[in-house]
């Protein structure tokens, strides 16, 4: 008997009007479910902004629409099934500052278990990929995705600096630097209603699927405790779910193909002086050359752009305002700046106009490091992010002088990797919506579902198809990701 597992947990919201993805070479079909009502949305029938990368001819929603239109086709053309997978879709106002803003959101709308053809006994699996497993819908009455995104975002309010969506879909075009690329966030947020999902509450610990073991549940592991997430109890998971570096993916495939996709991490090498010297973890940015081919050493510099911008809410180290008062010593020195004010490629411009010639940015919080998000294919210095701690330290010793090198730490384990498993996202504390159930974002270079927006990746799905495979998934012969099962598997606790 086929269970139900999510309709009681996610509010489906039903759609009038279906449009399908032009995906007739397609291995799935994948639609799109317009949510919106009369004149918003995907129905607005405003002129787009003519910066907003639009097609000639298009009403701003028919331009929306278009995006999530070539979202459901690249993932009709990677996944078999013969049963429409349908994604709900609305463009909603949701959480957004000047600093911050939730660009997506997605998930399931239903799980089911033992059905025709399920891999496990007793185990859920999100509605697309049942219905896929068992050849037929397990329940035609209800949509299996639920997405929505930011509509403020267009307003120029969201993100200081950022003048809304940017809906070109084709990716040999370079995102400007005041917008977001939409593609990137539909095609991942698509992803997790396809099942890169773990369903288990990052709060609770329990099961979103009740006493049925949710899929990922064989795969999440704590290297530390030697277990199994199906294996914990609860309070287990919890603890769990905020032990980074310890909570992997444990899944055959992804493991196997992982030497493919991940390299060395990148790293703040500090050279001297001996007191600080030492690998310090750094984030790579979107933007400028990679650091694993370009490394740059040097002297450290702290900049200083002289304002502390409108109102004073940054700091004379920002790097925001150009020229630099020191742009003299900044040149030919890296160049020593704090996250905050503008963003990242415009801190990176200001000192490659200055002539610096690779730029480290040191996070103004207490934890994590900084997002390193942007786009200028003017940009042509690299550039990483860095811990507040790592930071401070650098500019308590540049009386004596800070030599560093960005580049990659030779040798040891992948970015992104523990005791040779893929590393998923624990951060502590738990962060809702996006911890256990993205890759970690020390992954290098970046993946498709890690936690942070990569502006870059419109189409490429790197790991998440190998995990995809692991949870059950059939994925198109020309995207089938062969494993020889002769050569030992990089993950100590490796499962089938």
């Amino acid at each position: 008997m086929t269970a139900r597992m999510l309709s009681a947990a996610i509010a489906a919201i039903m759609g009038t009007a279906l449009f399908a993805a032009p995906n007739a070479q397609a291995a799935a079909v994948v639609q799109i479910s317009n949510q919106d009502g009369a004149g918003e949305g995907f129905n607005d029938p405003a002129a787009p902004n003519a910066a907003a990368g639009c097609q000639a001819g298009d009403t701003l929603g028919a331009c929306r629409l278009r995006v999530f239109q070539v979202a459901a086709e690249q993932w009709g053309r990677l996944l078999n099934s013969n049963v429409t997978i349908v994604v709900q879709a609305a463009m909603n106002p949701l959480t957004c500052s000047g600093t911050s803003a939730v660009l997506g959101s997605a998930g399931p709308l239903d799980a089911f278990s033992d059905f025709p053809n399920a891999p496990r006994a007793n185990t859920a699996y999100v509605s697309a990929l049942a219905n896929s497993l068992a050849a037929e819908d397990l329940d035609d009455t209800t949509n299996d995705i639920n997405t929505q995104f930011n509509v403020t975002l267009d307003a120029g309010t969201c993100l200081n600096g950022t003048a809304g969506w940017w809906y070109s879909t084709d990716p040999s075009i370079p995102v400007p630097a005041d917008r977001t690329p939409l593609l990137p966030v539909v095609f991942h947020e698509i992803g997790h209603g396809l099942g890169f999902t773990a369903l288990y509450s990052a709060t609770s610990g329990a099961s979103l699927t009740g006493s049925v073991v949710p899929a990922w549940g064989y795969y999440l592991y704590d290297t530390e405790t030697a277990k199994l997430w199906k294996d914990m109890t609860n309070a287990e998971r919890v603890a769990s779910t905020i032990n980074d570096p310890d909570l992997v993916w444990t899944g055959p495939r992804v493991n196997k193909q992982s030497p493919k996709f991940l390299g060395p991490p990148a790293k703040l090498i500090i050279t001297a002086p001996a007191a600080i010297s030492g690998n310090f973890d750094a984030q790579t940015a979107e933007f400028g050359p990679s650091v694993a081919t370009s490394p740059v050493t040097g002297d450290v510099v702290l900049v200083d752009d002289g304002s502390t911008g409108t109102g004073g809410t940054g700091t004379v180290n920002d790097g925001c305002e150009t020229p630099f008062v020191n742009a003299a010593a900044v040149s030919g020195k890296v160049a020593l700046i704090d996250r905050g004010t503008c963003n990242f490629a415009v801190k990176v411009k200001n000192a490659q106009l200055a002539g610096a010639t690779a730029v480290v940015i040191a996070n103004n919080a207490a934890t994590g490091l900084p997002g390193m998000a942007g786009s200028d294919a003017t940009i042509t210095i690299p550039s990483l992010g860095v811990a507040q701690a790592t930071g401070t330290s650098i500019k308590a010793n540049l009386g004596t002088g800070v030599t560093v090198t960005l580049g990659v730490q030779s040798g040891g384990a992948l970015a992104g990797t523990r005791s040779g498993c893929v590393r998923m996202n624990a951060p502590n504390p738990v962060q809702q919506g996006s911890s256990v159930s993205h890759f970690h974002p020390e992954a290098f270079p970046n993946l498709l579902m890690e936690p942070s927006l990569n502006r870059t990746i419109f189409d490429k799905v790197d790991l998440t198809l190998p995990l995809f495979e692991d949870i059950g998934w059939k994925v198109t012969p020309e995207n089938l990701f062969f494993f020889d099962g002769f050569d030992p598997n990089p993950c100590t606790a490796v499962q089938p």
